[in-house]
């Protein structure tokens, strides 16, 4: 059985090297060693994953844990090829970390600040601007300043009605009224533009061609102030996709760029890889057969597993993945359709079955993407291991 995968952790460290387990010293002994199997270096390194040889398929519990620390110095190198979008979530600091050590690997950030929310006839709020971090931002903007990036926090509208979607769909002081917020939002704390989320949230409740019809008057006004709009976009997951190609075609030059979410492919009931190959790639080609127009798709990168149990499962998140790791031996197994790696482990509730990006699975989909002609959306930033840096 296969298996999706939920929130997981990057840990930035410094520059130390530590031990897992080191053999304790007896009494009078001088200068015992660590067993050298049980070392675990840490980053910055001066060579990355590839000159490490660990770029491979399978691995082995071993490499990973003790090579999962150490990112390679040379962060100014990026190896995709289009552009790159990064989310952070405010409940886990190490994405903060992250995006300002890795800043030049990315041309856009997204922290999941933001919701949106309306109180009265063409009236809105932003909820959430507590969570900005000004200071952070200027940090960032300043460290990613080869590629120009951007902040673009993600925005969702929260605990509306039905009648809320309606009105804003179809009514001009509606889309005023949202728009100018927005703007005014973002003129106040200096961001670049937002990451949109409302296709999902409201393809059941209208029909898509007003989503699209306010997609698109809400874009139109926003971009006018020289400000950017992505929009988060559901992957296919049936013969009659949420998103199809007259969708992406009608709101192409509307925005400027969609966020493809390519992963959670499975789920508890139904257990499965999180983001199959074959998969991304339909997804893709889907919506846009056209290479010349997949330059403005952000394909998604999931950096979390999922830990599939007896009861069901849960998250895993990197010290949890990792505690799991070190009570499995020898090498991972690999689902050859899927091309995701997973481990068993027995524990007292039964057998668990683990999957979680590997260095050579997150490498075959940088290569897929590139090809492909998009760009990367990651989520998230704090969710991965250090090391998994160097592949993007």
């Amino acid at each position: 059985m296969l298996i999706k995968f939920l929130s997981f952790f990057v840990h930035i460290l410094l520059l130390t090297e530590c031990t897992l387990t080191p053999k304790s010293r007896k009494s009078g002994e001088k200068g015992s060693k660590p067993d050298k199997s049980e070392v675990v270096r840490s980053g910055p390194d001066e060579i990355d994953v590839f000159e490490k040889n660990l770029v491979v398929n399978p691995p082995t519990a071993k490499e990973i844990i003790n090579n999962h620390k150490a990112y390679c110095k040379k962060t100014h190198i990026k190896r995709t090829q289009g552009k790159s979008l990064a989310y952070i979530t405010p409940w886990n600091n190490n994405g903060y970390n992250a995006a300002f050590i890795f800043a030049n690997k990315f041309t856009h950030i997204s922290p999941v600040w933001l919701q949106a929310k309306r109180v009265d006839k063409g009236v809105y709020e932003i909820l959430g601007q507590h969570d900005v971090d000004k200071d952070w931002m200027a940090d960032v903007k300043r460290a990613g300043k080869a590629n120009n990036l951007k902040i673009v926090p993600r925005i969702i509208l929260e605990n509306w009605l039905a009648e809320d979607y309606v009105k804003l769909s179809m009514m001009q002081d509606e889309w005023d009224g949202f728009s100018n917020t927005l703007i005014r939002t973002a003129q106040k704390h200096k961001f670049d533009g937002y990451v949109i989320e409302i296709w999902s949230q409201v393809i059941g409740r209208l029909r898509s061609d007003l989503i699209i019809n306010l997609v698109q008057e809400v874009s139109m006004r926003v971009r006018k102030e020289k400000l950017e709009i992505i929009l988060v976009i559901p992957p296919m997951r049936s013969k009659t996709p949420l998103f199809d190609q007259n969708n992406f075609n009608d709101l192409y030059d509307y925005v400027d760029g969609f966020s493809l979410m390519t992963y959670d492919f499975s789920n508890v009931h139904r257990p499965g890889p999180n983001a199959p190959i074959r998969w991304i790639e339909d997804c893709v080609k889907l919506i846009a057969p056209d290479i010349e127009k997949r330059e403005k798709i952000f394909t998604g990168f999931n950096l979390y597993g999922y830990d599939f149990t007896p009861s069901g499962g849960g998250a895993v998140i990197n010290h949890d993945y990792l505690k799991l790791l070190k009570k499995f031996k020898g090498k991972l197994q690999i689902d050859e359709k899927s091309q995701e790696h997973y481990f068993e482990v027995k524990e007292e509730d039964g057998k668990h079955i683990i999957f979680y990006p590997t260095l050579f699975t997150i490498n075959e989909r940088v290569k897929l993407v590139n090809k492909l002609g998009t760009g990367v959306s990651i989520w998230e930033l704090g969710q991965g291991l250090d090391y998994f840096f160097d592949l993007f």
